[in-house]
């Protein structure tokens, strides 16, 4: 059993979306606190703005800490492994730890994902589709393109021929 990590540029695309995820959290700050600083305080919209630029990167700066500290540990946890002809154990969590795992048996259809931060950074992911409620989609996320395209081919072979009806 190879157990197979993501490149560590997914590092830097989980930052990247976190951190937009935090920037918009700021403006949102920043938005709501222009009014009630002039509330509470009877300022200017002026020193409304300023009191509410401070509130929003008082906010800002501790989430984006934890954010990045967060995706640092949820890239050293993640990991997976393929079993050839069973399927594949998927290890994820930075506070909690989870292990999926998912026989070939259930798999439904798998599909190779570019976006653009990924395209960018010479990443794909493998999204994996089964058959059940819970945990119905699982992402290998940082993948090298050809890696992902490999690891697709094989396991929709291994899908096929479970699927296969038995030969006499």
């Amino acid at each position: 059993m190879t157990v197979e990590r993501p490149l560590p540029a997914l590092l830097t695309v989980w930052r990247i979306r976190h951190l937009a995820w935090v920037a918009g959290g700021a403006l949102l700050v920043f938005l709501l606190a222009i009014p009630l600083s002039d509330i509470l305080g009877d300022l200017t919209l002026g020193a409304a703005a300023r009191r509410a630029a401070l509130v929003a990167i008082a906010f800002a700066v501790p989430a984006a800490l934890l954010v990045a500290w967060h995706a640092r540990l949820a890239l050293a946890r993640f990991e997976w492994s393929h079993l050839p002809g069973e399927g594949v154990v998927v290890r994820s969590g930075a506070w909690w730890h989870k292990e999926i795992w998912l026989p070939v048996a259930r798999l439904q259809h798998l599909d190779v994902l570019r976006g653009p931060l990924e395209r960018r950074h010479g990443l794909a992911t493998l999204a994996l589709f089964t058959a059940g409620f819970q945990q119905y989609l699982v992402k290998l996320q940082g993948l090298d393109p050809e890696r992902a395209l490999a690891l697709r081919d094989a396991l929709l072979e291994e899908i096929r021929a479970h699927r296969a009806p038995p030969r006499p």
